[in-house]
């Protein structure tokens, strides 16, 4: 499970060298942005608002198991206003079916408790 600590998360659990691919949708008016990291490296970052998973943006990476992952959730209420931090995260996976593996990050923005404003998958298959 990745470790969840306030707007942030760190992920470890991706088997080295897989392509991974990440995956951002959001469900709320407000701008959503994720921030994907490596060693303090900016790999990506989608940003994007829209409701029924509006698709905010798609990318893939390697993994590397000995450098940890970090997603940063923020949204914004106003274009051109300050990013906040998202106020609380969940989380779900590694889920493996078959050779396919799917592990979920949601935020929520505190405006009506769904936990789903902000959702940044990582899926990837298992070599066989």
């Amino acid at each position: 499970m990745p470790q969840l600590t306030g707007n942030a998360c760190e992920i470890d659990e991706l088997p080295d060298g897989v392509t991974v691919t990440i995956k951002v949708t959001t469900n709320s008016r407000h701008t959503q942005k994720i921030t994907v990291t490596r060693n303090d490296e900016v790999l990506c970052v989608f940003a994007g608002s829209g409701e029924r998973n509006a698709m905010t943006g798609q990318s893939t990476i390697v993994s590397n198991s000995r450098a940890k992952l970090q997603a940063k959730f923020e949204y914004q209420t106003d274009i051109n206003a300050e990013w906040i931090k998202s106020r609380q995260l969940k989380s779900g996976g590694p889920y493996t079916i078959g050779h396919y593996n799917l592990m979920v990050i949601v935020a929520e923005n505190g405006d009506d408790g769904d936990y789903n404003d902000g959702i940044l998958e990582f899926s990837w298959n298992t070599p066989t």
